[in-house]
């Protein structure tokens, strides 16, 4: 029985897509390595959004050299987006991988795997983007009491720097029956809380977003349910009003803003304005007001200038975003504004970018302090990595919550007063 590690780079659906094959694996008759070390088969699922994600993934797989040495039958394989971006470049990039699979070709792991164990030849699988996974549903979950849902995969939307739409193919749903399905089996597993997980959830085809909300709220044993991530171009009042309404539904929206900046927004292909985007954000307070809004920005794309900047800054103030992730813009082939001039020195990135932390900084610290003194419904999510006898849990939401307790209290629902608001954390003692 050959041993499995999985090394995970990335988003949420990387992880899900991890620990679909992991299961899948073990289900085939492999079993999971404890580490990269005493493992006969060591598999890197890496994102490909960002240059630096791939830096750090080929990094990773040179430092294999001494183990392969050693261990003359370990197979490493690459998987996921990265796997599917680069195809043979990939086997050429890094001579120690013995196989590379897309996205669209991770239920044929097993069978691949095998085949490099009796062939010892390298194999490329990344013809099955465009098609339709296959149903299958293991087991295995990494955690006990919180779990993914993908309801779609790929992208139609073609924003000029992402290169999602190539890696993963074009849009497709799942039926709303398998979601069901799904769902409720983790319910009746003891699964709390579900995160739906799409490129952009708000274009599910299978019924309206909403309406599949409303069906997975029906569900008995979930207790809190989560999704990411929406467009703002297909977002409407009636998924606000579903978070609003639908007592399982957390009150959080992550909408990525990406620029302030109608002329940025135009070149990046986002079809949306400034102003339709602070028109949507101030509709969702006004039906959520207790919500939380969330948002991603790229800074330095070609062609912003200190103005573009600047209207990015303006919007921020305006809308008030609880947290934000913020990237440096890198070019990513084929992605059409890799064909742009990255006409923004590296240095201005650097400075806008912490120019924007800063700013979203002292935002999240404004949008906090009124939590202090309230109680707040936090579930549980383990050990602080820091301090053994503090716990950290999120709100529904998702604001991180510290507080001290009992490691037996991780995978429950408990009420914390908050004590003390910071920028990215909320401190307080369990009642």
């Amino acid at each position: 029985m050959k041993k499995v590690f999985i090394k995970t780079f990335g988003c949420q659906m990387n992880i899900r897509d991890s620990e679909f094959m992991m299961g899948h694996l073990l289900e085939s008759g492999f079993r999971a390595a404890k580490s990269i070390q005493n493992a006969d088969i060591i598999l890197f699922n890496s994102c490909s959004v960002r240059k630096h994600a791939e830096d750090r993934l080929f990094g990773n797989i040179a430092d294999l050299r001494k183990l392969k040495a050693k261990k003359r039958d370990l197979v490493i394989g690459l998987i996921g987006c990265t796997a599917q971006s680069h195809k043979q470049k990939a086997l050429e990039n890094a001579p120690l991988i013995d196989f590379v699979c897309g996205p669209g070709n991770e239920a044929d792991i097993p069978s691949l795997i095998n085949a490099v164990l009796l062939g010892r030849c390298a194999i490329i699988a990344t013809d099955k983007v465009d098609e339709k996974r296959p149903e299958l549903f293991p087991k295995y979950r990494a955690e006990k009491f919180k779990a993914h849902v993908s309801i779609g995969e790929g992208c139609n939307n073609f924003c000029s720097y992402c290169i999602v739409p190539y890696v993963r193919g074009k849009e497709r749903s799942r039926d709303a029956k398998d979601i069901i399905r799904e769902a409720r089996d983790l319910a009746e597993r003891g699964f709390k809380e579900i995160t739906l997980l799409g490129q952009n959830v708000n274009s599910y085809k299978g019924c309206s977003f909403a309406k599949l909300l409303e069906k997975i709220n029906k569900i008995d044993g979930i207790e809190r349910i989560r999704f990411m991530t929406s467009h703002p171009k297909d977002a409407t009042p009636e998924l606000f009003k579903a978070i609003r309404d639908l007592d399982k539904v957390c009150e959080h929206l992550h909408l990525p803003l990406q620029s302030g900046s109608d002329r940025i927004l135009k070149l990046m292909n986002r079809r949306y304005t400034a102003k339709k985007y602070l028109k949507l954000a101030e509709i969702y307070k006004k039906l959520v007001p207790e919500g939380s809004i969330t948002t991603d920005f790229i800074v330095g794309f070609p062609g912003e200038t200190k103005r573009d900047f600047q209207d990015t800054l303006d919007l921020m103030k305006k809308i008030r975003f609880d947290s934000a992730f913020t990237f440096k813009y890198s070019p990513r082939p084929p992605a059409r504004s890799a064909r742009f001039k990255d006409s923004v020195k590296k240095e201005e990135k650097e400075d806008r970018l912490k120019a924007l932390l800063e700013l979203q900084s002292k935002i999240s610290l404004e949008r906090n302090k009124p939590a202090e003194g309230k109680i707040l419904e936090v579930l549980v999510d383990g050990v602080n990595k820091k301090d053994a006898v503090m716990l950290t849990g999120r709100t529904r939401t998702n604001k991180v919550v510290v507080f001290e307790g009992d490691k037996r209290l991780v995978g429950k629902l408990v009420n914390v007063r908050i004590e003390y608001a910071a920028p990215y954390v909320l401190k307080g003692r369990k009642i």
